[in-house]
């Protein structure tokens, strides 16, 4: 931060054209409105959303300069007036929605942070809130899963598959993972029921009478996944919006996901951890002024586990 008399400023990791790597700046320290609250930021996670920025892909819905990153973990420095659930002091966590999280400090609506579970320290903090609350609103309030139903999961040794199959077996659900083969030992541990290789297994010849899919990975043909699902079945995606006149010709019931962060889910979430319910996995840490490496490490990467920036 600039010394006393100057603008104050922060370090951001920015993206300022299309197509050229991220590159840490000093940029103006933010000041929170009514809603808002000021996070001097301690770790940051890298989400597929935040490598698909980087790399462009949202050019035609986002403008540039702009600060990446959603995921977050640190303290609260100050507060707005109306927000009552936080204060200066607080150890939190959150998403952020079009206001990175790759920077020393960053501006938080009131919704979108919360107290951090207490049993994680930053990094790990920092590697929960999109995923999870991705994995608690696609089964539970997009599919409402139920317990003894069967959950089929693509993707399933993702950040939002990890989070996803603990919450469903918690809650009594028989889960069928597919993903690549390098991640069956993962996915064995997390307690799935069945492991499908999707390198060499169609799931489609491999599985029938499922109540719920969760489709978490691009390319493919989505409803596909339409015909292993009973009448009265549901199919959710992260990557698209499906057919709904397929899905209403087949008696099931499809929707699109967009996760939006609540006070209420966070904190759901963050019991969960302390209670000791839900396991966090994160694969490698790199400082913030390395942000183009670990976006790139993390396209690379085929292990488990979140790539994490130590912001301080």
């Amino acid at each position: 931060m600039a010394m006393k008399g100057q603008i104050n400023l922060m370090k951001a990791v920015r993206i300022n054209q299309w197509g050229h790597p991220a590159q840490l700046e000093d940029i103006p320290l933010p000041t929170p409105n009514s809603d808002e609250v000021l996070v001097r930021i301690q770790a940051a996670s890298i989400n597929p959303v935040d490598s698909a920025i980087a790399a462009g892909y949202l050019q035609s819905v986002l403008t540039v300069p702009m600060t990446l990153g959603t995921d977050f973990a640190g303290d609260v420095v100050t507060i707005g007036a109306d927000v009552k659930h936080v204060k200066p002091g607080d150890a939190v966590y959150g998403m952020l929605l079009g206001r990175g999280a790759f920077a020393e400090f960053a501006i938080a609506k009131a919704n979108e942070i919360a107290q951090k579970p207490r049993l994680l320290d930053y990094v790990q903090a920092a590697a929960v809130p999109l995923a999870a609350l991705t994995a608690w609103q696609t089964l539970f309030d997009l599919a409402q899963l139920q317990g003894g139903e069967r959950l089929l999961v693509h993707g399933a040794g993702g950040g939002v598959g990890s989070f996803a199959i603990q919450l469903a077996k918690e809650n009594g659900a028989y889960v069928i993972g597919s993903d690549i083969p390098d991640k069956a030992a993962f996915l064995q541990e997390l307690g799935v029921d069945q492991v499908i290789n999707a390198q060499e297994q169609q799931f489609e010849d491999v599985v029938r009478d499922v109540d719920v899919v969760l489709h978490l990975v691009m390319g493919g043909n989505l409803e596909l996944a339409y015909t292993v699902l009973k009448p009265g079945g549901r199919f959710v995606t992260t990557v698209g919006q499906p057919s709904q006149e397929e899905a209403e010709r087949r008696g099931i019931r499809a929707s699109g996901a967009l996760t939006q962060p609540t006070v209420d889910h966070l904190t759901t979430v963050a019991e969960r951890i302390d209670a000791g319910k839900l396991k966090v996995f994160v694969n490698r840490t790199f400082p913030l002024d390395e942000a183009q490496a670990a976006l790139e490490y993390r396209q690379t990467g085929t292990t488990h586990g979140k790539v994490v920036l130590v912001v301080n």
